[in-house]
């Protein structure tokens, strides 16, 4: 059908709005699942790494074990000698027994660790450190003394 005024031009249809909104819902859908996903996984690796981290009693295992290290250490370096290195260790042992177990070792003699089945391990370990410790020359190696002071943190419960 023509019309007699000639040939008219005809305007594109406009858009909806609906297309725009549907856009927009689109990317707020798209946002809530990356942040959904972001913080489930992030809770899942929190929860198994607090699992996983340590109990306070091997954390202080291991501050124990790095203190005999020290003491080893300062050993071979010639700042200590094998008095003074038994001496250290000894002091190590009573102030690990305290922190443990909460009981004042600093000042009980080696028989009443001895007699104790909570420190026993620890009593003989000590009774075997006085000789050296006390004794004008001594054959006890710290070697062997340091070695046995890490069974004894390694294995307290």
């Amino acid at each position: 059908m023509l019309l007699a005024d000639g040939p008219q031009v005809i305007e594109p249809p406009q858009y909806s709005v609906a297309w725009l909104i549907l856009a927009l819902l689109c990317v707020l859908v798209i946002l809530a699942l990356v942040i959904g996903t972001l913080r489930v996984t992030r809770s899942i690796a929190e929860r198994a790494a607090y699992r996983r981290r340590p109990s306070d009693t091997e954390a202080l295992k291991a501050e124990y074990l790095r203190a005999v290290n020290e003491v080893g250490d300062r050993f071979d370096a010639g700042d200590l000698d094998a008095r003074a290195a038994h001496r250290e260790l000894t002091g190590v042992m009573r102030t690990f027994v305290r922190r443990t177990t909460g009981f004042d070792v600093t000042s009980q003699d080696v028989t009443s660790l001895v007699a104790d089945p909570r420190t026993r391990a620890v009593g003989r370990l000590i009774g075997d450190l006085y000789e050296p410790e006390f004794a004008r020359a001594s054959a006890r190696d710290v070697d062997e003394s340091l070695r046995r002071a890490r069974e004894v943190i390694r294995a307290w419960s």
